[in-house]
């Protein structure tokens, strides 16, 4: 992937593309952002200018034969790792990597979900064991095939277990010779303290409103401009997301979430019940979506109670509802709200059971709505 497919960043990518040009390579580097924001196709991007053989000044030339096989994720220097399902039989990532390339190659700001449902098993935890981190070791103990750098790129780090973890330490703390390791995570404070200090921190920050509405656009022609940014603003820089706002109506979830706070405030057990079983009769995503928005609205609702009127985004029957629940919130409730929400969608995500942690974040929302307010 070259550097100019990569949304925004230009001060990152001139200084990442100084940094190749003045020979100042690390053997280690942890690219750090959060979804949406564009880590994964930065670092591919990365490797790309490096692995290139006619570098220009500003990205690689991306027609001599190391850009055309970086861009199918096919050059022979680029080692991949990344989380996936165990079986008996298969515990290293060779059996999936077909399948990883053709994800990212669809979308190079792939996420743990996408990846997660484009992969057939009934096993539902995506991890790396100590059979990847031999693997890794294995791989950079052969030679170069074209002569230059090596490249292991692992994606989402984070998910390696505690032996994986520190089979790969020990691979950081001894590198072969022009090898470079490119580590690309979401969470940095779930790797181990001793990886994170072996690598150069390269932080990837969320994409710019104007960068990310620009994107759906070319993403999406027939997209209005107001409606692009609209989404843009909500995305909170987080290009997925935009995509997601921008393809589906947020009405469905704006009635749902506002009759359950309202059935929650009045402590309407039978009501919440009921919406209970909707909610559960509801896709995965779907649930994840409606939980998102619910995070969205809390922050809009805080941002009113806080008195911060000019940062609120929100119109309509929408800010009609935050003028009101925001009268209703505390310090208290407005953090315990947002902890619910945010704990609910870890849940959904690990496959818990949809009507029960529904039903238990009721039952703790009805207790938050009526501490006592100052």
């Amino acid at each position: 992937m070259q550097f100019s497919k990569v949304i925004g960043h230009a001060a990152l990518k001139a200084k990442l593309i100084g940094n190749i040009r003045e020979g100042r390579i690390p053997h280690a580097q942890l690219f750090v952002g959060p979804r949406g924001s564009g880590n994964l196709p930065m670092a591919l991007a990365y490797a790309q200018y490096l692995l290139c053989e006619d570098r220009q000044a500003v990205d690689a030339c991306g027609e001599c034969p190391s850009c055309l096989q970086m861009a199918k994720l096919e050059h022979p220097d680029l080692h991949l790792a990344f989380p996936i399902y165990f079986t008996d039989k298969v515990k290293v990532c060779e059996a999936f990597v077909t399948d990883w390339r053709k994800a990212v190659r669809n979308e190079p700001y792939l996420d743990m979900d996408r990846w997660r449902e484009g992969m057939e098993s009934e096993n539902k935890q995506l991890r790396m064991g100590v059979d990847i981190a031999h693997e890794i070791q294995r791989r950079l103990s052969l030679k170069s095939f074209r002569g230059g750098h090596k490249v292991m790129l692992v994606w989402m780090p984070e998910l390696m277990d505690a032996a994986a973890s520190n089979k790969l330490l020990k691979v950081l703390e001894e590198p072969e010779p022009n090898t470079l390791f490119l580590l690309v995570a979401t969470d940095m404070d779930q790797l181990l303290a001793t990886i994170v200090s072996r690598a150069q921190l390269v932080k990837v920050p969320a994409l710019a409103t104007d960068e990310v509405a620009d994107a759906l656009r070319e993403r999406m022609p027939e997209l209005g401009i107001d409606a692009a940014r609209a989404a843009a603003a909500r995305s909170e820089g987080d290009l997925l997301e935009a995509v997601r706002l921008a393809s589906e109506s947020e009405a469905e979830h704006f009635v749902f979430f506002r009759d359950w706070l309202r059935a929650c405030y009045k402590r309407e057990v039978t009501t919440t019940a009921e919406l209970a079983d909707g909610f559960a009769k509801l896709g995965r995503e779907w649930q994840k979506s409606l939980v998102r928005y619910g995070l969205f609205i809390m922050r809009q609702c805080a941002l009113r109670w806080m008195g911060a009127d000019g940062l609120v985004r929100v119109d309509g029957q929408e800010l009609e509802f935050v003028g009101n629940f925001s009268k209703l919130l505390s310090e208290r409730s407005a953090d315990g709200i947002r902890r619910e929400l945010e704990i609910a969608h870890t849940h959904i995500e690990r496959n818990a059971n949809p009507k029960v942690m529904f039903m238990d974040m009721s039952y703790r929302m009805m207790g938050l709505l009526r501490v006592d307010r100052q």
